[in-house]
Parts: structure tokens; sequence; C-alpha cells
């Protein structure tokens, strides 16, 4: 009997739905949903705006009990129809936040799920997976802001993921160094977004999608991950194209040891804060899920995580593929971007750069001076910088400044909180939003230059160039807004991001 290939396969399974039994406690009889046999059993997804979507899928085992801080193993197995129609269990997580982003749901430690969106019409697309934000403590891809029809609805197959959190995700001590000396150790969230990304390279064809034709795209400390793995070795290839949305391009990570301020060192001091002075590893492990939960931060392990997220860039031996970065108006809403950081960035120079931004704005106070001085020292400008090494290294560049404010939001508003892009990335505003005619037509341009990126490495539309960010002269950029125009940093601004380049490039020069 002659055999059908991957791609027939998931066709039959599409067309011949009712081949498959549906699974006990389906929204609605599998022979009526869409279904797609993965490499570890059958999916019933569901067709919701017009596109067919599959929540809640397994990319890796549950990492609990012996797996917990354990890099990711391969998914489990299962017989008969698997309802994928709902989302799957977040990752444990503080519940203090109840922003649109933090709406996570259930939670568990058996969490490592991700979900597929896809247009309905047959056909070979552009794959853009997402990485949440949430400072690697909070959120979750199953959030509705994050609802991925409407852009897989331009002609892309959309896939966002959970990773592990706070402790559970990011978390060293000598006991699981001894355990396994030579493994992957510490960032265990990051190693779940490469298992996922792995996931899609291996199914993503069933789905419609083209694993040789992949767009990474993440917000916050998901934007620090696409910077990060465009310097890992572990994601080498498994991805084409890259987009980082308020990411911290000037950040710098610890260790994981040989130094004062280390991972191990961190981790031994919790886990003797716990009553756990040479702790064992059955004891970390048993752990109740509740003590593991609170900040973590990745940090440099030397396998997956090599270096800082902008060192790479600095070195020339990052990821040579198309990359787009940018920032919003208001970054100033994250606490680290404030007057003291800013001050030890620029060290003597910061009065007289607070005094030159506040000649620059007529009206200002001088407290609005240092804010604008703050969030470009630490976060806009760093993002510009890394497009700006990227270009000289020779790869296409495209930078952003996302300035739209949802209608009911303008009056008074200081500009774009962190974050603030996402509802019109996705096409979702949030609950407590009220758009008008303008916020429309901006979340439009978004999704289709996004997704025109995704296509083709250059998010320009027909009607609308978006200037690449060149390495020389002063930096071109995309203000996406209303309206929508190219601009250029001023000499002043200009002076700013070399400046904050400098003091982090210093500090990315002792890296190993």
């Amino acid at each position: 009997m002659q055999k059908l290939s991957i791609r027939a396969l998931a066709t039959v399974a599409m067309i011949a739905a009712t081949a498959f039994p549906a699974r006990p406690g389906s929204a609605k009889p599998a022979e009526s949903r869409p279904l797609v046999r993965v490499e570890s059993g059958t999916l019933a997804g569901a067709v919701d705006q017009g596109v067919l979507v599959f929540r809640g899928i397994p990319y890796a085992a549950p990492p609990i009990a012996r797996l917990r801080w354990r890099a990711p193993a391969p998914a489990l197995r299962w017989k008969g129809v698997r309802d994928a129609s709902r989302y799957g269990a977040a990752c444990p997580q503080p519940s203090d936040h109840k922003e649109a982003w933090a709406r996570v749901g259930p939670t568990s430690e058996d969490c490592l799920f991700l979900n597929v969106w896809r247009p309905a019409h047959t056909g070979k697309y552009p794959v853009m997976v997402f990485l949440h934000g949430g400072g690697f403590t909070y959120g979750a891809a199953g959030v509705p802001l994050y609802d991925g029809a409407k852009l897989a609805r331009r002609g892309v197959v959309i896939v966002s993921l959970n990773y592990r959190l706070g402790k559970l995700g990011f978390f060293a001590h000598p006991a699981l160094t001894r355990e396994d000396p030579s493994g992957l150790l510490g960032n265990y969230g990051v190693m779940d977004q490469i298992a996922a990304l792995r996931w899609v390279r291996r199914n993503i064809a069933l789905f419609g999608g083209d694993p040789g034709d992949v767009t990474l795209f993440g917000e916050s400390a998901g934007a620090g991950v696409v910077q990060t793995l465009m310097g890992s070795p572990e994601a080498k290839g498994l991805f084409q194209k890259a987009i980082s949305e308020s990411g911290a391009g000037g950040s710098v990570l610890a260790p994981i040891r040989n130094a004062p301020v280390s991972a191990e060192v961190q981790g031994e001091h919790w886990a003797e804060s716990l009553g756990l002075k040479d702790a064992t590893v059955d004891q970390l492990r048993a752990l109740p899920v509740e003590k593991t939960i609170g900040r973590a931060f990745p940090f440099i392990d030397g396998r997956v995580i090599v270096a800082s997220p902008g060192t790479p860039f600095l070195r020339k031996s990052e990821a040579k593929i198309p990359l787009m970065i940018g920032a919003n108006s208001n970054e100033a809403t994250l606490a680290g971007n404030n007057e003291t950081l800013a001050r030890m960035v620029l060290g003597a120079r910061y009065d007289a750069l607070a005094q030159a931004y506040l000649a620059a704005r007529p009206g200002a106070t001088l407290e609005a001076a240092k804010t604008d001085l703050a969030e470009d020292t630490l976060s806009i400008l760093p993002s510009m910088s890394i497009a700006v090494m990227h270009a000289a290294n020779g790869v296409p560049a495209y930078s952003f400044y996302f300035t739209q404010v949802p209608a009911n939001r303008r009056a008074g508003s200081a500009g774009v909180p962190h974050g603030g892009e996402l509802e019109y990335l996705f096409g979702n505003p949030d609950e407590g939003s009220s758009w008008d005619d303008a916020d429309r037509k901006v979340s439009r341009t978004m999704g289709d230059l996004w997704v025109r990126f995704a296509r083709t490495g250059n998010p320009s539309l027909p009607g609308m160039t978006w200037p690449a960010t060149g390495p020389a002269g002063l930096p071109h950029y995309l203000i996406l807004g209303t309206p929508t125009r190219a601009a250029t940093l001023t000499p002043l601004e200009e002076d700013v991001r070399k400046a904050s380049l400098a003091a982090s490039a210093a500090r990315w020069a002792l890296e190993p």
C-alpha cells in the first residue's frame, strides 16, 4: 500500500473527521470539529472568527515531581481524540495583578501547552510564534488579549505558548548541578520556549504552517528572550525572523556560578530561607509549588543562555536574520525606568542631559524631562541600539516607536504604557479601552505590518515605506500611531543612545 505524506495525513484528518471518536467532555462532537493528528496523538479543535484553532496542546511532558527543575521532556502520547477547544492551565504565578495580560485563569505546575490558530483555507503559511511577557513571573498564552484569530485571518499560522515562570522556570542550586553537572541547568523557562519551537518545526506543517518560515515575536520578557535566542546555540535555525517589543536591550545577566552575585548563590540563599541548608534535590522537589512562586530572572548558564541579550549583537555573533524591534511612548510605567538607574548609566553627564531634554520640550517640567530621559536611556534607545548593531552586522533591522492611546484614555495621557501596543497588534481591545476609527486604523496597520514582515522580512506596505535602521548616521524608525510616519532620532537622542550603549557594552565586555 502506498504511504501518505505527513501533509496528506493532515488533510485526511481534517476532512475525514468521523474516523475518530469524540473525547468525553468535548464542547461539540469530534465529527463536527477540525481534527489534526500530531506526533503525540489526534486533536479536535474548534472554529473561531473564521479560523481554525487548537488550544491546550501539550508540547512537553508535565514538568512535575522528578521532572521539576529538569529540561523539558517529550510530550506524553494519548489515545483517542484530545479536546483542543480549551486553553491549558497557566504556569504557577502570583495573583496580585489584574491587568489584561495577567488574566490567566487556572494555574498548575502541569502547564506546558501551546495554541495554534490557522486560516480555514488549505495552504502553506508563514508561522508566527509569540512569547508573552510578565517579567518571567507572570502571564500565559491563554489570556484573551493574545487571541490570535485576527492575525491568522491575514494568512499566517499563529502559535502562542506557556513556559515555566518564577523559581520553577529560573533557578540554580549546587544540588541540581551535582545531580547532572553536564546537563542543561537553570533556565528552564527558556528551555521550554526552545522545546516549543522544536515542536513547531516537527508539527506545524500539519496545520498548514511552513516550518522553514518561522517568525519569533515577543513582548517585554518575551522580547528579551527573542534577543537572547538570537544568540543561543540551542535555538540556531529554529526561526528565520524576529520581532522584539519593549525588550531590555541594555540588560546585563548574572552568571550561574563563580561570581559573588550568581544564580547558584541566590538559589542557595532562597533554599536556606525555607529552612533547607545544604538542600538535596529530593528536598527541593518536595517543596510545595506555592513556595516557588515569585520573582526570578534568566542568567548566563553557558549552554542555553550564553550571554546577555545584547552581547552577541556587539560581538557580531547573533543570528543573521531580519529583525524588527521597538518600544512604546511611555515605557516609564516600568518601575525600573527611573532617575536613580538612569544616573547610574549616564554618570556625570546625567544633569546636563536632563537640562538638554528640558530645553527640547517647551512647557515641560524638569521632572517630566527626567522621566523621558530615564525611559530613553534604559528602555527605548537600548532597543534602537540593538537595531543599529544588527544593521552594522549587515542584516536588515527595522525600529518602531508606538504612540497610539485608546480614545477614552488620551486626555492627559503620558503615552502608551509598557505592553499597551498588544491590544492593537492582536486586534483585541482591552475591556477598559474604547476605540475610535483612528484606533481601529492603527490596529489594522500594525497587524498588516507585522504579517508583512513575517512573509517577506521587510515590513513596508504598499504606499507605506518603513525605513531600515542604518548602521551610520542618525537612526531611522517608524512612529506607529496617528499619523504613522517615518522619523529619525535627534542628535540629542543619538547622544543618549550612544552613552547608554557604551555603559552596557563595558559590562558585556566582561562576559566570557
